[in-house]
């Protein structure tokens, strides 16, 4: 059975994690992703520490099943390069502020006269238009900004890119709409994915609720409020979570640790101080394991809390294969897609400008026009 996107070229002219991410999901499930990067040094996380024969580990994780080729857009030359690559392009991934690929003179109105069959996505941290449009930020403002910091007991750095990553997954669900519309009409068009849009759906429930009831941070029934979802410290100071929010569940974990007392009126917002304070004194009492071996099985939405380093020794994590290390010790994330007949592979990793002339020749230049190029500094092999 053949991949969902044989066939489909793919443009990517981004930087960092969350275009990164994107692309690498298109490339898992089939497509033929060329990474587009500057004459400098390219995407900056390639030589981020630490580094797995000579490449960021970081850069690794995120850019496997791709070819890359070095093009210097600043250059009229360049652009014109780019314009003959959308000719047989399907999708444009970009990462660049709003306004950049205009002044470049490559932005979607000008593609679309091309190829108007391109889908061309534009990933920006705020979106294409706004009030802070042209403002700076990273996935720490963005979700700052969404209310989800906000939302907890006590607001700090999140355990993990919110935004970047929510904002990936929106770009692979807009790019996979465009291509059926693509497929049934034949019309292209544009995907606006703003990284602060793409986090604001994670605080649902808590909007809702501080809206209608006035809930702060860290009151929320699924932000800490309420006993029954919240995370306590066992008796060994590691960490459990528990999100007996059923009642089913409720009645389960009362039953495992013998407080039948603790059942009724568990929702109950009047008794949610004495609840947290009698389930912290209750997991006090064993060890993060001991917790688990009582709870696993009792049905009760109980988990152990899992530092980074440890999730890949996980059983449930194994069994899928959703993680591990390659031969050369480079870790890999399996993409979370599973498609009947879909093969799965952590494939190699391009190096910098490894196939320039291959694309370009798969363009039509000739290796003439390539030397050229090359001479010229407009592109780099």
């Amino acid at each position: 059975m053949t991949q969902p996107l044989q066939n489909v070229r793919v443009l990517d002219l981004t930087r960092l994690l969350p275009g990164g991410v994107c692309t690498m999901m298109l490339a898992d499930i089939g497509a033929d992703v060329v990474k587009v990067e500057d004459p400098n040094g390219g995407d900056y996380i390639r030589w981020m520490p630490p580094l797995i024969d000579g490449q960021s580990a970081y850069f690794r994780m995120n850019n496997r099943n791709k070819r890359a080729m070095i093009l210097d857009l600043k250059k009229p030359e360049g652009v014109a390069v780019l314009k003959r690559l959308v000719e047989k392009a399907d999708v444009l991934v970009e990462g660049f502020r709003p306004g950049v690929m205009a002044r470049l003179g490559c932005d979607y109105e000008v593609l679309k006269a091309i190829n108007p069959r391109l889908v061309y996505c534009s990933i920006s941290g705020w979106g294409s238009d706004g009030p802070y449009e042209a403002r700076s930020g990273h996935d720490l403002n963005y979700v700052s900004t969404a209310g989800l910091t906000g939302a907890m007991e006590n607001p700090q750095v999140m355990g993990g890119q919110i935004a970047d990553i929510g904002g990936a997954y929106m770009a692979v669900n807009g790019i996979l709409a465009a291509l059926l519309r693509v497929a049934r009409t034949g019309e292209g068009g544009l995907v606006d994915v703003s990284l602060f849009e793409s986090s604001l759906p994670f605080g649902l429930y808590g909007w809702v609720e501080a809206l209608l009831t006035g809930a702060g941070g860290g009151q929320g029934g699924l932000t800490g409020g309420a006993a029954c979802y919240r995370i306590y410290q066992a008796r060994d100071g590691k960490h459990v979570s528990l999100a007996a929010l059923e009642p089913k569940f409720w009645s389960n974990f009362c039953t495992a640790v013998e407080r039948p007392d603790l059942v009724a009126d568990y929702l109950v917002p009047e008794r949610q101080a004495y609840l947290r304070t009698e389930l912290q004194e209750i997991f006090a009492l064993k060890t993060g394991a001991e917790w688990s071996v009582l709870l696993d099985n009792a049905d009760c939405c109980f988990a152990l809390v899992n530092p980074p380093g440890v999730i890949g020794n996980d059983p449930h994590i194994q069994a899928r294969e959703l993680m591990g290390k390659g031969t050369d010790g480079a870790p890999w994330m399996r993409t979370p897609l599973r498609i009947s007949g879909m093969d799965f592979a952590p494939g190699s990793v391009p190096g910098y400008g490894e196939h320039t002339r291959v694309v370009l020749r798969e363009a039509g230049y000739t290796d003439a026009e390539i030397d050229a190029l090359v001479a010229a500094q407009v592109v780099k092999d």
